[in-house]
């Protein structure tokens, strides 16, 4: 049995890509990178099943000087070799700033899955009038806002900032 015979006798497996795009990323360029992958994932006999667009967010720490990036999440069936392939152009792309591909484990009902297909929607910027993202906290309700310097209490003894005022 030769390799290609192999591979060909596997069924495809399950992987899911994010994308992180530089934030100040124009809608042309977004759909260049989209319509990349999917050129990539076609050509290398795979198939996307979900394509999302998670849009501008804060990172957890700075990549090339930005704090934010445009996240993007895809799954896709395929094999190695399009893993490979799909990740060769990810760093081709001036656009993408990070990527990582990690392969769904588990049993899948891949039969099922080759019925989906996913449409990749357009890239909307945002506007320059975007609101700050609230942190988890902000969301649940356990903070009303952004905690501010007002909101420290300069202690006098050491000249460092303190959260509690009955920190003795």
């Amino acid at each position: 049995m030769t390799v290609s015979a192999a591979a060909a006798a596997q069924p495809p497996r399950l992987y899911e890509a994010i994308y992180i795009l530089r934030p100040d990323v124009s809608r042309e360029a977004a759909q260049k990178v989209s319509s990349r992958v999917q050129e990539v994932v076609q050509k290398g006999n795979g198939q996307l099943t979900l394509v999302e667009h998670w849009g501008r967010r804060l990172m957890a720490y700075d990549i090339e000087h930005n704090k934010r990036g445009v996240y993007v999440y895809v799954n896709y069936l395929g094999d190695g070799a399009l893993v490979a392939e799909l990740e060769r152009n990810f760093r081709m792309l001036d656009e993408v700033m990070r990527f990582q591909t990690v392969k769904v484990a588990g049993d899948l009902d891949v039969a099922a899955l080759k019925d989906q297909t996913a449409t990749v929607d357009a890239y909307e910027p945002p506007t320059g009038d975007e609101e700050e993202e609230l942190t988890l906290e902000q969301e649940l309700g356990l903070v009303q806002g952004p905690r501010t310097l007002s909101a420290r209490v300069m202690d006098d003894d050491d000249g460092m900032m303190d959260d509690d005022e009955d920190d003795e």
